[in-house]
């Protein structure tokens, strides 16, 4: 079974690579803004999670917009994983 907490953790880390920062500073409050990743760097984000996670992020949704909580894109981008490959995302209750 793959570990829920271990995919989280890699697409937090792809996200705080783009913004140059630790992902342990990212809590449940912080905000893609919060990071200073603007509209542009938001989309070259988007590009950067499609490419490493091989998904395509539609363009509505909670990663439309750089005020979305960052723990909200994780859990977007792994209930698309979850997708693709067929299973139910556990991120997906609430």
């Amino acid at each position: 079974m793959v570990d829920v907490e271990a995919r989280k953790r890699q697409v937090l880390e792809v996200i705080a690579e783009e913004a140059s920062v630790d992902p342990a500073v990212v809590d449940e409050n912080t905000t893609v803004s919060d990071l200073g990743i603007g509209s542009l760097d938001l989309v070259e984000l988007i590009f950067k999670i499609e490419d490493r996670f091989q998904i395509e992020v539609p363009s509505e949704g909670p990663l439309e917009t750089t005020d979305v909580p960052v723990f909200t894109l994780v859990d977007h981008v792994i209930k698309l994983v979850d997708a693709k490959a067929g299973r139910a995302s556990a991120s997906s209750a609430g």
